[in-house]
């Protein structure tokens, strides 16, 4: 695992300040000379450029992920179990990501810490995975459990009109339909 730069390495409250002046849009050389007046000097003109260009670049993976999710729901509606699988696909995606990366770049191994998230999250898509498969399970049952009903419903009313007697009629909702 790489070292962390000596801007990771400072406080928080610092860090915090450079993102908050980036954000501003204030320059490196602006943000460069808040950081000595804070009385931060081992932090270099490159090494802040470098860790600036990396804030940049997570932001912009980040607003495009956020346009695809929106996207996405936006062609989806308000339809829960396929909102349900796309978040299952969209974290399987990054957690192949993730361990691609980790595979690619040079130098990059998944630590522990890495292969323990990568694992839950595994453990987490399956189990999201089994949750949608068992919410339709139970559409399905409720669908052809009404259909029974409807149709039953229908039998009794044209065996009334035949005149069957109620008994016959109840006789064969129970034992052709299956519905008491």
């Amino acid at each position: 695992m790489a070292r962390p730069s000596k801007i990771d390495r400072l406080p928080e409250e610092v860090r915090e300040a450079i993102g908050d002046l980036r954000r501003q849009g204030r320059t490196i050389d602006e943000i460069l000379s808040h950081l000595r007046t804070l009385g931060v000097d081992d932090v270099s003109r490159s090494g802040l450029g470098t860790h600036i260009q990396r804030i940049d670049r997570i932001g912009a993976r980040m607003r495009e992920q956020r346009a695809i999710a929106v996207a996405l729901a936006d062609q989806i509606g308000d339809q829960p179990d396929k909102l349900a699988a796309l978040n299952v696909e969209l974290v399987h995606a990054a957690a192949f990501k993730l361990a691609s990366a980790a595979e690619v770049e040079a130098g990059a191994d998944l630590d522990v810490d890495d292969v323990a998230t990568l694992s839950a999250t595994l453990r987490n898509l399956a189990q999201a995975r089994k949750l949608e498969g068992d919410r339709l399970v139970v559409a399905e049952k409720r669908a052809a459990d009404k259909a029974r009903r409807e149709a039953a419903d229908r039998a009794g009313a044209a065996a009334k009109a035949r005149g069957l007697t109620p008994d016959t009629a109840a006789f064969i909702r129970e034992q052709i339909l299956g519905v008491t």
